[in-house]
């Protein structure tokens, strides 16, 4: 096999490329997190189609946030269900949506008639996400996509590496390869710090991503502890409630869950009529302002900060806090820091700490897997510190 990596050497919007005979293959084609423009790549997105397949481990836009520069004539492969959450997230963030195959965890699929990609689950911290072992009968590669064994599905990692086995190629992420300690533990270890926060405070707003499933699910078991419901506004409402309906997973939600409420963030009365009709009239039953005036927990984003002047406005932030619950590279960004710069002079607390555990391997897991897979040749991606001497 003929191995080739595209922007290796960063966290976010990594390209792989593999090789065998006259059959090209790409693992995933994402956006890149400082917002510049994803590399073009020809036979990909300009000339005549020379790939094969894309193969998209999971939803997250550095992975799959591109796909739509693809050309026509390539067939894009997603996890079925991460295509109708992907699907969603489209919708929301008005991108167009990307006619795609479905594929299924742990079933082959034939490229070329010599050539067998089989997609295994992994944890991280988007739903479904997924690794590719690619066998062309000589060789075998094994492409991890994101992962981590900290999260609420952590203990299936390591059983997966070991039924997978020997490979001749490992394409792994590294994103903790460097001094990310403070960051990696277990996703169940935040519970009682939300908790501890909770009591403190009445109004309780957390500044994450709408699609972290695990911590959608940290934040209710922390809800239970104390006398606060939990708000989801419509985007994770949405998101959570697709899941419970395609693979039947408790993902905290409001259909399934009496103290899970759902707030409509005003941004989205922007959108046309069929984006209304589809979306914003759901879940009509849970959502009231009532629910504003007791003690609740509510994920939180930049486009929300309307919203909060709002609540300023109708005094309902009498006791409230930020909590920081994302990976810390966003604060660079200047929407996250005007977001926190307003919030305080709303007179919302800054929780000092980040509550954060990262979707990510730690560099001992690497290890692990390395070993599992019998030290085959590695290439390290999605990562900083791409020429660390423990990887060389």
């Amino acid at each position: 096999m003929e191995i080739k990596t595209y922007e290796a050497n960063k966290i976010g919007g990594c390209i792989t490329e593999i090789r065998s005979g006259s059959t090209k293959i790409i693992f995933d084609y994402g956006n890149n997190l400082d917002d510049t423009p994803q590399i073009d790549i020809k036979g990909l997105t300009y000339g005549k189609p020379e790939y094969e397949a894309v193969f998209i481990s999971h939803y997250h836009l550095d992975h799959i946030g591109a796909i739509d520069k693809i050309l026509d004539g390539i067939t894009i492969y997603v996890e079925e269900t991460t295509k109708k959450l992907y699907d969603i997230i489209c919708d929301f963030q008005s991108k167009p949506r990307v006619k795609v195959k479905t594929f299924t965890f742990n079933k082959d699929v034939i490229l070329a008639n010599t050539i067998r990609v089989t997609a295994y689950k992994v944890d991280h911290s988007a739903y479904n996400s997924a690794m590719f072992l690619i066998d062309d009968g000589k060789e075998k590669a094994l492409y991890t996509g994101d992962y981590r064994n900290n999260g609420y599905t952590g203990n299936m990692l390591i059983p997966t590496f070991k039924k997978i086995g020997k490979v001749d190629y490992l394409i792994t992420e590294g994103t903790n390869i460097g001094d990310n300690s403070h960051i990696i533990r277990k996703e169940l270890s935040l519970v009682k710090e939300f908790e501890t926060i909770m009591r403190k405070y009445k109004q309780v707003f957390v500044l994450m991503a709408s699609s972290n499933i695990d911590r959608i699910t940290t934040m209710l078991k922390a809800c239970n502890g104390t006398n606060h419901i939990l708000i989801e506004d419509i985007y994770m409402a949405h998101l959570a409630t697709m899941i419970f309906k395609e693979d039947n997973v408790p993902i905290p939600n409001p259909i399934n869950f009496d103290n899970v409420m759902v707030y409509k963030p005003y941004y989205f009365n922007k959108k046309d009529e069929y984006f209304k009709h589809k979306y914003l009239n759901c879940f009509n039953d849970k959502n009231n302002n009532k629910m504003l005036y007791q003690p609740f927990t509510m994920n939180i984003r930049t486009s929300m900060l309307g919203d909060l002047r709002i609540f300023k406005r109708k005094h309902i932030l009498t006791n409230a806090c930020l909590i920081y619950s994302m990976w810390g590279g966003y604060k660079e960004k200047e929407d996250i820091n005007k977001f926190i710069r307003e919030t305080k002079r709303l007179g919302i607390t800054l929780i000092k700490k980040e509550l954060h555990t990262t979707g990510h391997a730690s560099k001992e897991l690497i290890n692990e897997i390395i070993e599992i897979t019998g030290n085959p040749k590695i290439y390290m991606i999605h990562t900083t510190l791409k020429e660390d001497k423990d990887y060389k």
